[in-house]
């Protein structure tokens, strides 16, 4: 299919994107209980923590430090907006930077404060007409994908350098099976049901143009080391404003593991869970309710803060 085209369902898929941008009840109900499992979290965290040092030491904290640990949030929709300005060009599709940093800020707060993964429908409403709705999430999901392996590469070497065995062995055991599982994708022709078959094609098509494409797909690490990297400098920066610095390579070896526990479907984006791994990560290097404060200070740097910003930006995009 040549740029600009559009497949048949593309019209249909379009016009949906509004109802599953919504969520619906049943996703709202959802929300809920993630909300009621993250106080959970945080009550029963309230119980092996002392909250009032907590406090202490996030009033504390070396403000300019922790106003140069929020300043590195400007990398994240920058590097993620140039690479995937760099995907959809790959795929014959032309975007300027400033709509890839609009489309990036319009989704922040559906992705941090809905239900569900509705980001990614908000930037193919964004582009309804102009890129089809397969190869928009479809670009997505292979960043993503891209994503979970340099996570996991990060974990290995961090791991590896400062003696992790048990958490390295995971971190490599997921990131061979990762590549394994795309060279079988792309390689084997695996029966597709024919309602997904469209998605699917978009996805894999986008990964092919990365296994084929060797500058792309430097490229496309390049932007995707930067912006993890740019994280764990976030991450490292908090624990120096804290009064606590832990050594940067444990920060490269510790924050895709904290990260991946934070994926888990079982609170608000990641609360509790993530902060919790934060805790047992950084056992011995920084105690438990500084551990704490950094996981707050980067949930707010990293989610809620650029949720709220992204406010205006996703006012534009939503149909009227």
């Amino acid at each position: 299919m040549e740029p600009g085209e559009r497949a048949p369902g593309d019209v249909v898929e379009t016009e949906s994107l509004v109802a599953k941008m919504a969520g619906g009840k049943k996703g709202w109900i959802r929300w809920g209980i993630l909300a009621a499992l993250t106080i959970f979290v945080f009550v029963l965290l309230s119980t092996r923590l002392d909250y009032g040092r907590v406090r202490q030491v996030l009033v504390t904290a070396n403000r300019p430090l922790i106003a140069l640990a929020f300043a590195v949030t400007i990398l994240f929709p920058t590097f993620s907006a140039l690479r995937w300005k760099r995907m959809l060009r790959a795929l014959g599709y032309h975007i300027s930077f400033r709509e890839g940093c609009d489309m990036i800020m319009a989704a922040w707060p559906m992705g941090t404060i809905t239900p569900s993964k509705t980001g990614d429908f908000v930037k193919a409403y964004y582009l309804k007409g102009r890129v089809p709705v397969r190869l928009v999430l479809g670009s997505v999901l292979a960043e993503r994908t891209v994503d979970i392996l340099v996570l996991l590469a990060l974990a290995l070497v961090g791991c590896l350098a400062f003696h992790r065995p048990r958490l390295a062995l995971l971190a490599g055991g997921g990131l061979v099976a990762g590549l394994v599982a795309i060279a079988v994708l792309l390689k084997a022709r695996l029966p597709i049901p024919a309602k997904f078959a469209d998605k699917a094609e978009g996805v894999l098509r986008s990964l092919r143009l990365l296994a084929e494409s060797p500058s792309l797909l430097a490229e496309v690490v390049l932007y995707t080391v930067l912006n993890w990297m740019a994280s764990v400098t976030q991450l490292y920066l908090c624990y120096v404003a804290l009064g606590q610095p832990v050594p940067f390579g444990l920060a490269i070896g510790a924050l895709p593991l904290a990260i991946f526990v934070g994926l888990l479907p079982l609170t608000l984006s990641g609360m509790g869970t993530r902060d919790s791994a934060i805790i047992v990560l950084f056992q011995g290097f920084a105690s438990p309710e500084v551990s704490l404060g950094v996981g707050l200070l980067y949930t707010l740097f990293g989610y809620w803060i650029p949720s709220v910003l992204g406010l205006p930006f996703l006012k534009r995009v939503l149909p009227r």
